[in-house]
């Protein structure tokens, strides 16, 4: 068997698969908080493996099911993740200058955000376990992509507790597909009610603890896995990732650490996290030389998806480990993003286009080189987020303008 089951990402302590979702019981004995992931016996694996198969679009993140916890074909849970384009947006490449920018564009997914690709992995060991309600916290993006998979898997109840400036729209798609959201100030209380006295699979960030899940981490670092494919069996130079509790950054670079471990890639990517100046507790954390990421008072930012007040160690770790950096970024920065986003043709949100906004920076400081690599990390669509959008517009659409007015906004003679 190729899954050899859990392991904590802090002692190595291993455990068999199955629902543990408060990390790794050998370092709560001792007092620290720790998170779980799933380990696998690489070298079995790459002993019998085509990577060509990887090549192949296939059953959502399933083609890459040889290094995924679910084996059996009947309990994996798919709409069709992933295979997600990799692509130069045309006018950020023109502004820096740099030519071999890329995004991994997630707005394509099922319900138009990179969640897709955690809630087939989490709610696919949720179904093989025999859960029958799932519950997460969210401030959009996250709830409405479990409640699209609790759908697909036939999960009878999903609970879905919302940040109070969660997008309408959101909430409303939580609902089309059969979920119950709920807005609340304490969201995590209630959470914690959920799983602990009414049986609940918590489909719940990596960490920060005190409740969390080990697996949605897994289809993660299938981005990892389509970027090498999409790279022609390379691996890029640099990737910039915007996160809040770090499981975006994290998952792919456990997918680029496989590539390793399955004799495909020499090398990794450096990895940047990037986050709003007004909530950055990973760039105070990094900047200080700390092991574990510090709490963020009075989070400002308008991008909502990324302005968590704290974060888990393993993107910290992984950070170090690769030898990159967090960045943060103003609302300037990332309003900036937005627009040569959507000039090139790509409408995102905001929290997304931080990992552009990083990498526009980095590029403008002189840190990085044109003849490098670069892989930005776009999460989801603007679309999901109306308001926000419309306060970027510079001004509405005219409603039954006169011929003149037309040319004069256009600069028709």
């Amino acid at each position: 068997m190729s899954v050899l089951g859990l392991i904590c990402t802090q002692c190595a302590a291993q455990y068999p698969l199955g629902p543990m979702f408060y990390g790794c019981p050998a370092c709560q004995d001792t007092g620290v908080t720790s998170a779980l992931t799933v380990a696998y016996d690489y070298e079995a694996i790459a002993a019998d493996f085509d990577v060509e198969t990887w090549a192949k679009p296939g059953h959502g993140i399933w083609r890459f099911a040889a290094v995924l916890p679910v084996k059996d074909p009947d309990q994996q849970i798919s709409l069709g993740e992933g295979n997600t384009a990799l692509v130069r947006p045309r006018v950020v490449c023109e502004t820096i200058g740099f030519q071999n920018l890329y995004i991994k564009n997630e707005t394509t997914n099922p319900s138009w955000a990179f969640k897709d690709r955690f809630h087939a992995a989490s709610l696919s060991m949720a179904h093989s376990m025999g859960f029958t309600k799932v519950t997460s916290s969210t401030t959009g993006n996250h709830g409405a992509s479990t409640a699209a998979y609790a759908a697909a898997a036939g999960i009878d109840t999903c609970v879905i507790l919302c940040h109070s400036e969660s997008s309408e729209l959101q909430r409303n798609m939580i609902r089309m597909y059969g979920g119950h959201p709920f807005v609340l100030e304490n969201r995590f209380q209630y959470l914690e009610m959920l799983i602990n006295e009414h049986g609940f699979y918590p489909s719940t960030t990596m960490e920060p603890m005190p409740n969390g899940t080990p697996y949605g981490i897994e289809g993660y670092k299938t981005i990892a896995f389509e970027i090498y494919i999409q790279l022609d069996r390379q691996v890029p130079d640099h990737m910039f990732c915007p996160i809040a509790a770090g499981d975006s950054l994290f998952g792919p670079w456990k997918g680029y650490t496989e590539l390793k471990k399955l004799h495909l890639s020499d090398r990794h990517p450096v990895m940047h996290g990037v986050q709003p100046a007004g909530c950055n507790p990973y760039v105070q954390s990094f900047q200080q030389g700390r092991q574990d990421v510090i709490v963020h008072p009075d989070p400002q930012s308008i991008a909502l998806s990324i302005r968590d007040d704290t974060g888990g160690k393993p993107a910290l770790q992984a950070i170090y480990d690769s030898g990159g950096d967090a960045i943060d970024v103003s609302e300037d920065e990332i309003i900036e993003a937005v627009r040569l986003l959507a000039r090139s043709g790509y409408l995102v949100e905001t929290s997304s286009a931080a990992s552009v906004a990083g990498a526009i920076k980095a590029a403008r400081e002189g840190r990085l080189s044109k003849d490098q690599t670069i892989v930005c990390l776009v999460t989801g669509s603007g679309a999901k987020w109306p308001e926000v959008i419309a306060s970027l517009v510079d001004k509405p659409a005219p409603i039954e303008p006169t011929w003149e007015e037309i040319k004069a906004q256009v600069g028709l003679d």
